[in-house]
């Protein structure tokens, strides 16, 4: 689970867990929360800081929606609390309910999953790639003070790479009761193109965004989705 938020003063945060599936229940017993990290060729993987927070729990009353319940203890500030989900994307060669996955549409369908560069541990890529043939990442990492940030973006499919020309970024949400989305505003960061095979690829960015320098990465899988590995 790739939990992408914000901190009590409205910049950017992130956990990260790795559960249990318990009937319609994934338990996470412990919720990750990183930090250290600098962004661009400073990145020292030896700098990530990560502790457990607390943990979290996903109950699925259908295959669009559910709960998750949460609790966090962070420097004795302890919050607890439950959200109602509903699905925001459908994955391309995955259905829900008791039928045989559909074999994706486009090669490419069988790249969603989770990547990163093994010299830049504590940072990665989320990407799912859509029914209708899109993608969508997410990219977990760091500002220059190591405080953690999260990039996000739509893109399209060209000659085999995931061109995302419109990265995205956002502020101004608060963690837990406090939030209200009127408070969050999204802003543009860059761009980032992924070049990727069944294990191994590059990632390319040109920020716009100050203070976040162009660069690229040399990823590795991290993760296959059930039923879409490469062939």
């Amino acid at each position: 689970m790739f939990w992408f938020t914000y901190d009590d003063g409205g910049g950017q945060d992130w956990y990260l867990a790795v559960g249990k599936i318990l009937g319609n229940r994934i338990d996470f017993p412990e919720l990750l929360h990183f930090s250290g990290g600098e962004f661009g060729p400073g990145f020292d993987p030896e700098k990530i800081s990560r502790n457990v927070v607390g943990s979290a729990s996903f109950i699925w009353s259908g295959c669009d929606s559910g709960a998750m319940e949460w609790e966090l203890d962070t420097a004795g500030n302890y919050q607890h609390g439950r959200m109602h989900l509903t699905r925001l994307s459908r994955l391309m060669g995955l259905d829900c309910g008791d039928v045989s996955p559909l074999p994706p549409e486009v090669a490419e369908g069988q790249l969603s999953g989770s990547w990163f560069d093994p010299a830049h541990d504590g940072e990665g890529y989320t990407l799912e790639v859509l029914i209708d043939a899109r993608a969508l990442v997410y990219w977990f990492s760091y500002d220059g003070q190591g405080k953690p940030r999260w990039f996000f973006g739509v893109g399209e499919i060209e000659a085999g790479k995931f061109v995302f020309a419109d990265m995205l970024s956002s502020r101004g949400g608060k963690f837990g009761a406090a939030f209200d989305p009127a408070d969050v505003e999204i802003l543009p960061w860059g761009a980032l193109e992924l070049a990727l095979d069944c294990t191994s690829g590059t990632a390319t960015f040109e920020p716009t965004e100050q203070g976040f320098p162009a660069g690229s990465l040399n990823l590795t899988r991290l993760t296959v989705l059930d039923s879409l590995g490469c062939r």
